[in-house]
């Protein structure tokens, strides 16, 4: 699990918490592929090349807004 699953753990003395994130993550997944057409093939060596990247979301008027953002 990610940084963000355990801090939420941690942070609320419950697994609930860390369990909503993972099942938001899972959702943002099957989202993020059915805008691509329900099928994505990428190689291993780009997956293992986001070190230097992290993932931020807001909501706005009721709507996600997602971006990738380098890390300082």
């Amino acid at each position: 699990m990610g940084k963000g699953t355990d801090a939420a753990r941690a942070a609320f003395g419950s697994a609930e918490h860390a369990d909503l994130i993972d099942s938001f993550k899972d959702q943002l997944l099957i989202v993020f592929l059915k805008r691509l057409g329900g099928k994505l093939e990428c190689p291993v060596s780009e997956v293992d090349d986001t070190s230097q990247d992290f993932f931020a979301f807001s909501i706005q008027d009721g709507r996600f807004k997602f971006e990738i953002r380098k890390k300082e």
